[in-house]
């Protein structure tokens, strides 16, 4: 199966911070495994490339190419790694102008959670048109049975057939961790001969309402001052905003304990998270968790709310799923003081297994094959 892949946009390093972590995180990381996962399985991935530094000239380059590539080219399907860069309905229309082909998207959040607070706040009127790039691919995948649920319901709310149609779409697959880099990054982040440094926690998430990070620092200043742990912040907080005060004056507290990492590079990112124990999600919203899958895939012991794709992500496991913050302060200073590596191991294992690029790819290669064998053949299909 030859396959023509269309990446999502990444900010280019020295470019404005980016604040979503499609641009940052998974957008990269991810996209890069469920490649290198799709070849291991055999398939011929011929990926979309464009070096636009600017988000708008990148979209334009990257249509163009795409057209290039449908007019020339023999491809038994179109994967896109993400619904909104570009929009899914520009690539439906150059392929229904070009040659008839079976279109398959992700999806990793969408305005029609209600929790996304990020994309409601950003992109206030998209909300029809996100649901328009669903309707426009073969197939849809999404990362969680959450992310699904969530979307039939929310859809069908205002639309049953609609929600009939899209249900028709969708198929949970979940996202590839990069593996391979994670583990590459391992060498020199652990202890050496001076003995084991003290515990730390990371949080790992983006500096936006979704995730609460004013909570994340309201809380950790309790365990700051009550043991010796430090705390890795590993996402810019923009000094003007209120959660970079926030954290500036953390840091002024506890000095030498409080670290801002101020978007630190992937191979960076992986090896601080090999340095860590703790993971703390104050989350709201979670289509998934790739940060929280990181941090476990390292063997940090996670702690996270029962909300979104989380109880999913950890099977129920009520070792690391607090109900308050009152809970999940005990449940962290307890962790300080008696470390539970039996649960950061249980873990770090399962998602290793379920989340490795080869499973995750080969999920997604069922979904595409079943989208070939039923796409009609038209004047872009080899025969």
């Amino acid at each position: 199966m030859r396959v023509l892949f269309v990446p999502t946009y990444r900010h280019p390093a020295g470019a404005a911070r980016a604040t979503a972590s499609d641009a940052l995180g998974f957008g990269v990381t991810c996209c890069d495994a469920l490649v290198a996962g799709l070849r291991d399985h055999g398939l011929a991935v011929d990926v979309v490339a464009s070096s636009a530094r600017r988000q708008t000239v990148w979209v334009g380059e990257t249509l163009e190419r795409f057209e290039q590539s449908v007019r020339r080219d023999a491809h038994d399907v179109v994967l896109a790694f993400h619904a909104f860069w570009p929009f899914t309905a520009d690539l439906r229309r150059i392929l229904d102008e070009g040659g008839s082909r079976p279109l398959v998207t992700y999806t990793h959040g969408s305005h029609w959670d209600r929790t996304d607070t990020f994309r409601a706040e950003r992109y206030p009127r998209l909300r029809w048109a996100d649901l328009g790039n669903l309707m426009a691919a073969d197939r849809v995948l999404v990362v969680s049975d959450h992310l699904r649920e969530v979307l039939l319901r929310e859809v069908g709310s205002v639309s049953a057939q609609a929600a009939v149609e899209l249900g028709g779409k969708l198929r949970t697959v979940g996202l590839p961790l990069d593996l391979a880099r994670i583990d590459a990054a391992r060498d020199g982040a652990l202890p050496g001969p001076g003995g084991p440094r003290p515990r730390r926690i990371v949080f790992n998430h983006a500096p936006i309402p979704a995730k609460q990070p004013g909570v994340f620092l309201d809380l950790v200043a309790e365990v700051l001052a009550r043991t010796d742990t430090s705390v890795l912040v590993t996402r810019h907080f923009p000094a003007g905003s209120r959660w970079g005060r926030q954290l500036a004056s953390l840091a002024a507290a506890f000095p030498g304990r409080v670290i801002r990492g101020d978007d630190l590079s992937t191979d960076r990112y992986y090896a601080e998270l090999w340095a860590s124990q703790i993971q703390v999600s104050t989350a709201i919203h979670e289509s998934l968790g790739v940060a929280t899958l990181e941090a476990m895939a390292t063997g940090n012991h996670c702690l996270l709310p029962r909300v979104g794709a989380y109880p999913e992500v950890v099977g129920g496991d009520s070792a690391v799923l607090y109900d308050d913050l009152a809970d999940l302060l005990a449940r962290l200073l307890d962790t300080m003081t008696v470390p539970d590596p039996a649960t950061a191991a249980r873990h770090r294992d399962r998602v290793r297994r379920r989340y490795s690029p080869r499973a995750v790819a080969g999920a997604v290669h069922r979904v595409l094959a079943e989208a070939v064998e039923e796409h009609p053949r038209g004047p872009g299909r080899p025969r």
